[in-house]
């Protein structure tokens, strides 16, 4: 949890290239939004792919951590096709598919990753109420 703590909220400067073998790096990098159906989560990709922000409307807590942990992940799948399709419209070259594909494939293990610990992070504040 100390290390979840500690993660900055993706103010860093960008990185020369999105991947290795990827474009140069844009003047502005895009970022992704993303929402669930219900619209009570909320997440925004940052520069570098990862999660930068999630907002939860303080009604979705009142669901069980499972519930509020779907609702979390179709946010942050929604704002990662956001930031897929912008950042795609920046590497038109060859095998652009491929380096964004395995982009995406470390992307989503970094977020499973955070999630878990988001979930522990959620349980024991339902806990404490």
């Amino acid at each position: 949890m100390a290390d979840f703590r500690k993660r900055s909220a993706g103010k860093d400067e960008a990185p020369a290239s999105a991947w290795p073998g990827g474009p140069a790096a844009l003047e502005k990098p895009p970022t992704g939004h993303g929402a669930s159906a219900d619209d009570n989560v909320r997440v925004t990709i940052g520069t570098d792919g990862l999660v930068d922000t999630v907002e939860i409307n303080p009604r979705a807590l009142r669901q069980d951590a499972r519930t509020l942990g779907e609702l979390t992940r179709e946010a942050v799948r929604a704002a990662q096709r956001d930031w897929f399709g912008r950042l795609a419209d920046h590497d038109p070259g060859p095998a652009s598919e491929d380096r964004l594909r395995a982009r995406l494939e470390e992307i989503q293990a970094e977020y499973s990753q955070r999630m878990e610990e988001i979930n522990r992070v959620i349980a024991g504040l339902m806990r404490s109420r």
